[in-house]
């Protein structure tokens, strides 16, 4: 699917472990504050997520990138 002419299915696994490790090493609190708790869309986005990460590993990465990004873009805005 993502760079499948570039990366095996095992590399693109290996990659997605990878920056999983990295985001959960570098987390902050603002990282959770992002998922607020007792909401249907978090849920149903989080859910969302883990099924395309089933089917392209490499939607785990993505997943992570936009979770670091989304603050970062929330506070230049207020």
């Amino acid at each position: 699917m993502i760079f499948d002419n570039y990366l095996s299915y095992k590399n693109k696994v290996i990659l997605s472990v990878i920056c999983s490790g990295v985001w959960i090493y570098f987390r902050t609190s603002e990282c959770y504050n992002l998922v607020p708790r007792h909401h249907i869309f978090p849920v149903i986005f989080v859910m969302l997520w883990c099924y395309l990460n089933y089917i392209e590993p490499l939607f785990l990465p993505i997943g992570l990138l936009i979770l670091f990004i989304y603050p970062k873009i929330y506070k230049s805005k207020t």
